[in-house]
């Protein structure tokens, strides 16, 4: 009865902040900054800053354009966006739970079914959770789980990853999960970089 409890509270902390996520992202909007281009007649005069022979800004008047920002921008923006769409099928999913377990029409297999199922996919939340928040501990920028029947894939956010690298990310995941390495896929998902 602890543990149900336990994993109840835990369904609720991750819905608060789903929640709230979702709201930064609404009250945010997607305004993104606009590279800068020599037809626009609202822009004149300028200096580009120039790294290693790539154009990373422009300074126009008190404008000023930060491409490796707004790339930055985007690519967080996958995570994000790949984050919510997670959460969201994952809450579609207990609420469809949670109307076999309320339903008076339902049979007692139906409903403890239900609840087993609500559990797992809360156990697989939490675990989601952990594995992200330990790879991002470990220096990365960023990092999504997303763990199946007896499978888990993890996305990186990364300029490449060693073989070492994806030996402690994998010890992570196996850990977490208790998985087998076989089951594990981790998938890079490159720094884009100015050409």
């Amino acid at each position: 009865m602890i543990m149900l409890r336990r994993k109840v509270v835990w369904l609720m902390i991750l819905m608060i902040w789903v929640g709230m996520v979702t709201s930064i992202i609404v009250y945010q909007g997607n305004d993104y900054i606009q590279p800068v281009t020599s037809d626009n007649p609202a822009i004149t005069g300028g200096v580009e800053i120039i790294e290693d022979g790539i154009v990373t800004s422009r300074n126009i008047g008190r404008q000023e354009v930060n491409y490796t920002q707004a790339r930055n921008e985007a690519e967080e923006d996958f995570f994000i966006e790949y984050r919510l769409e997670r959460d969201r099928a994952r809450s579609e999913q207990i609420n469809i739970l949670r109307e076999i377990v309320n339903n008076p029409n339902s049979d007692e297999a139906s409903k403890k079914e239900a609840q087993r199922k609500i559990l797992e996919i809360t156990d697989k939340m939490e675990k989601e959770m952990e594995i992200e928040s330990l790879i991002r501990a470990r220096g990365y920028r960023e990092a999504l789980a997303y763990i199946h029947e007896e499978a888990v894939d993890v996305i990186i956010h990364t300029n490449g990853l060693e073989r070492g690298d994806v030996a402690k990310i994998g010890d992570i995941i196996v850990k977490v999960t208790g998985f087998n390495t076989e089951n594990v896929t981790i998938i890079e998902k490159r720094l884009e970089s100015r050409n």
